[in-house]
């Protein structure tokens, strides 16, 4: 056998991963297969899900109650409603007598808790369910170390999906102040745009009453206790640029050679989730989380999302880029004294700190009427997994008012 004999079954294993990759692309054009690809909805893991039976899944007994959400749209959606520790110990015994989540003790004692604990409304990431061991997981954090109630719906990646549940605890009581919105990698994308569209929706009937005699009232609209983002992406775009499957495998680096047709891809995105776009509209208590591990998603885009607070403030990147299109030695020294401009405003705007054994954390709060902008950027945690970080945990009772 020749040389280039043996190298043939090589080459046509590549060949063969090429075109697949090709096809597969060339699929993700087609909005069916593209919501498929971007929520994964029909991954069902763990499988022969029980969710009837979360103690299954090492959730202590008849501390979580299998709900149904009813969305605008007139799908159902299933969830779990899991009480606080401090609730589920001062009430074992109603709890255990009352077990059926259809019975009206059951309803009375989630509408206690809500009332007198806050609320995580918890939008997990895309693929798999509730039942997943790491997400679990999360639920048992934040009823312990946290004393909160969480609620975790199995959503279809929709806003609309995180206003029926919203609307959910409200119905059932929950003060809007005590309910903290925390949004996990797809989850972030979802929880920006609700929460977002939830302020809109509030402006406009004060708009269309009357502009200035409804400005007193800007305080007394329904807001969230907050907004957590745990490893969040600026948008799927964006995000496409830079993903790695499984951490090890680059989406669109093969296309980087041709950003034409990447830029042609891109243009078939049915879902864009544009968080950079609304997360400086946000006038809620905001934490971005990111840790340096995480290989699906650069902690680059946490970056781009708390900086976009502050270009406000800073002279326009504009100017800079528009200087930089001469070659004198004077344009040169004008960038510099652009950059360096800019640079010494974000140290005044910004507050930096080192987090023992954490990381590293940036505050900022300039013209912040309804709380101040986090980015904690962790040295470990993953991408899944940052949320389970004690030190992060930590972090969100002390600036939520939680624990």
């Amino acid at each position: 056998m020749t040389d280039v004999e043996s190298q043939m079954p090589f080459h046509l294993f590549f060949l063969i991963l090429g075109g697949i990759y090709v096809v597969l692309i060339a699929l993700a054009t087609i909005p069916f297969v593209q919501r498929q690809l971007l929520y994964v909805h029909n991954l069902k893991v763990p499988f022969a899900p029980q969710y009837d039976m979360p103690e299954k899944y090492d959730l202590a007994p008849f501390k979580t109650r299998n709900v149904y959400i009813h969305t605008a749209d007139n799908e159902t959606l299933g969830a779990w409603f899991i009480f606080a520790d401090p609730f589920y110990a001062a009430h074992k015994a109603d709890l255990f007598s009352a077990p059926s989540s259809s019975s009206p003790s059951s309803d009375e004692l989630v509408r206690s808790a809500l009332r007198t604990h806050p609320t995580i409304l918890f939008l997990h990431g895309n693929g798999g369910t509730r039942l997943l061991r790491s997400r679990v997981q999360h639920y048992q954090a934040f009823s312990a170390r946290l004393r909160a109630n969480v609620l975790v719906p199995d959503y279809r990646g929709l806003t609309l999906d995180a206003r029926a549940s919203w609307d959910w605890l409200r119905s059932c009581g929950a003060p809007p102040e005590s309910v903290l919105v925390v949004g996990n990698s797809l989850g972030t994308g979802v929880a920006v745009q609700f929460v977002s569209a939830l302020e809109a929706e509030q402006r406009q009937p004060s708009a269309e009453k009357g502009g200035d005699k409804n400005r007193g009232k800007e305080d007394s609209r329904e807001r969230p206790r907050g907004v957590v983002l745990l490893a969040p992406f600026t948008s799927i775009e964006t995000l496409l640029d830079t993903y790695y499957i499984a951490g090890l495998v680059p989406l669109l680096a093969p296309l980087r050679m041709f950003p034409y047709i990447a830029n042609f891809v891109k243009r078939f995105l049915a879902h864009r989730f544009d968080s950079l776009a609304k997360v400086v509209g946000l006038n809620v208590p905001l934490l971005i989380v990111h840790s340096e591990d995480d290989w699906d998603i650069p902690h680059s885009h946490s970056q781009t999302l708390f900086d976009a607070f502050l270009e406000q403030h800073l002279p326009p990147l504009s100017d800079i880029a528009a200087a930089m299109m001469g070659a004198s030695e004077e344009v040169a020294e004008h960038v510099t004294k652009l950059s360096q401009a800019r640079a010494a405003l974000r140290q005044e705007l910004v507050v930096a700190s080192e987090v023992p054994h954490v990381g590293r954390m940036e505050v900022f709060s300039k013209d912040r009427l309804h709380g101040k902008v986090v980015f904690l950027r962790t040295r470990w945690g993953g991408h899944d997994r940052v949320g389970l970080v004690e030190g992060v945990q930590d972090y969100i009772a002390d600036m939520f008012n939680l624990g």
